[in-house]
């Protein structure tokens, strides 16, 4: 469930820079999380909110008036909002290991600091929107809907495992892997069909073009320098 909220672009943003704010800020303010979305195509105001009453009713973050003035909502993660971000940052960062074997990935994952550490230097791309999206627009397509960042990385991890840009793979193979419907599958499918990265043929056959091949590289080579850029940085940090 986790991973099909937050793997939405949008929503990994938001918790994103809820995560920077709260790690590089005294104390985090709810408004100030709103202040730096306003007027952005991210997401709407209305939008936001809903968002972020959601996280509070999921228990995933827990909001305080502050004392020195009622109006303004002070928040912070939960602790299961932490153990889950965690285990996103391990998927993240230990297969990162094979491309950076001097770095002790795993011993830094142990440490009470890493955290923090890693989100105020993966924070600052947030704020400094540096989004995936921009970066490979035709990746928006998978990205922007639920779970679309597991849908990517399925069809992606598929063709490596087999050699082959041809897959025999259903939607509801895809769907049953990313914790979604059938006809979301159907849907982000046939956007990318229509935008030239792929051919589905009777539901049972996938074919990914050479454009679809070259936009999951960049995309998930670009992924990986963020999340090397954050590791390395949040190292430096923490030894001075």
């Amino acid at each position: 469930m986790f991973y099909k909220i937050i793997f939405r672009n949008s929503r990994f943003i938001i918790c994103s820079t809820l995560l920077a704010i709260y790690y590089n800020q005294s104390e985090a303010a709810l408004k100030d999380v709103k202040a730096f979305f306003k007027g952005k195509d991210i997401i709407s105001e209305n939008a936001l909110d809903s968002f972020l009453f959601f996280l509070r009713v999921g228990r995933w973050l827990e909001v305080k008036k502050d004392d020195q003035d009622r109006r303004t909502l002070l928040f912070r993660p939960t602790p299961n909002a932490l153990r889950q971000t965690h285990e996103l940052v391990s998927s993240m960062a230990l297969p990162y290991q094979t491309l950076a074997p001097e770095i002790p990935v795993a011993e830094l994952l142990d440490q009470s600091w890493f955290l923090p550490a890693f989100f105020k230097v993966y924070g600052q791309l947030m704020i400094q929107e540096i989004y995936l999206n921009d970066l490979v627009p035709q990746a928006a397509l998978f990205i922007t809907k639920d779970a679309g960042h597991m849908v990517l990385l399925m069809l992606f991890m598929e063709s490596i495992r087999h050699n082959s840009h041809m897959l025999f793979l259903s939607s509801a193979e895809i769907a049953k892997f990313s914790s979604v419907s059938r006809t979301h599958i159907n849907r982000i499918l046939l956007a990318a069909e229509k935008s030239g990265l792929l051919t589905t043929k009777n539901n049972v056959l996938i074919e990914l073009n050479s454009s679809f091949i070259e936009m999951a590289e960049r995309y998930f080579s670009l992924y990986m320098a963020m999340v090397g850029y954050s590791l390395d940085g949040a190292c430096q940090q923490h030894n001075n």
